[in-house]
């Protein structure tokens, strides 16, 4: 009888320090289980010696392959190209840094088989401080009221789907979004694996602030279409505003023989109708570039190469 083999996609991006430690765990999570694995590893244009360590373990252990890409093209992207890659029934999305542990694989897999397309791995807790959960929470929150309503509390990151939610991702070819937004959007039967996160070990996280704040437009803009109702809800009550004001002050100006005088208060409504102008303007350009970038077609990722069997 034929195994199932199960494919484990893993960007990576400045991760040399934990690779091996990551790839042990995995060889010895692969060795207990009942299901075949073929591990991906994803190299996002690291500028450290993470290529080199996915070498050396794709050189020991036979079920390991690399692919490495030409530059960072982000970790959606990465993601993207191992599923491109991956030739199991099922794929799951594991983080290199071993704050997601991979023993939630086996976990992950029992769901899948009892009829998930999708397994999402849900943080149940983290590790970080008050102001940091604090800030992931209120992400979340905005994200499920704004694009995502089926959005799991605390968010998710790690996920395992089966065939057909693979080769959805894979054709369905956007740059600009977020794959677990593609996921919820898609509905497929989902099932839920809680887990507490752990303290990172190794290095620091190249999450920058700037990364998530695009992270975060990407989701809304790809996903809803709130910010341009809020434009438009925004621009109809301004403009009530100025037209009430403007007949309050003819009517002013013929009861009373001369107008309001107020050089201060004409030039902060100018600034005010010019910030407002400007950031609708700022919003709309959010869409059409988005828009644009999709009618290009370009290909979101280029593999630069391959190792490991099997490797092109």
């Amino acid at each position: 009888m034929t195994r199932t083999r199960i494919s484990v996609v893993v960007p990576v991006y400045f991760n040399a320090e934990s690779l091996p430690r990551l790839a042990e765990r995995l060889r010895r999570i692969a060795d207990a289980a009942d299901f075949d694995v073929e591990v991906l590893f994803v190299d996002d244009g690291s500028g450290d010696a993470s290529w080199e360590a996915i070498l050396a373990i794709s050189r020991d252990w036979p079920a390991a392959r690399g692919v490495r890409l030409t530059r960072n093209f982000g970790s959606q992207m990465a993601i993207s190209a191992g599923l491109a890659e991956a030739t199991g029934e099922a794929a799951a999305v594991l983080s290199a840094d071993l704050q997601e542990p991979p023993e939630l694989l086996p976990e992950m897999v029992a769901a899948w088989r009892r009829g998930a397309t999708a397994v999402l791995a849900v943080r149940r807790s983290r590790p970080e401080g008050l102001a940091s959960r604090a800030a992931a929470g209120f992400y979340y929150r905005t994200l499920q009221r704004l694009a995502f309503s089926q959005m799991p509390e605390g968010g998710f990151d790690c996920f395992l789907i089966g065939r057909p939610a693979i080769d959805f991702l894979v054709e369905a070819r956007e740059v600009h979004t977020t794959l677990p937004g593609l996921l919820l959007w898609a509905g497929f039967p989902a099932a839920l694996v809680p887990y507490d996160r752990v303290a990172r070990e190794d290095g620091e996280s190249r999450w920058t602030f700037a990364k998530k704040l695009k992270y975060f437009l990407d989701a809304v803009i790809a996903f809803s279409y709130a910010p341009l109702r809020w434009m438009s809800v925004a621009g109809a009550a301004l403009s009530a505003l100025a037209i009430a004001y403007a007949a309050f002050l003819v009517a002013y100006k013929l009861v009373h023989g001369q107008p309001i005088q107020g050089w201060t208060s004409l030039m902060v409504a100018i600034a005010f109708f010019s910030g407002v102008q400007l950031l609708s303007l700022g919003v709309l350009g959010e869409y059409l570039w988005r828009t644009l970038d999709a009618a290009r077609a370009r290909k979101g990722y280029l593999v630069r190469e391959r190792t490991g069997a099997g490797k092109a």
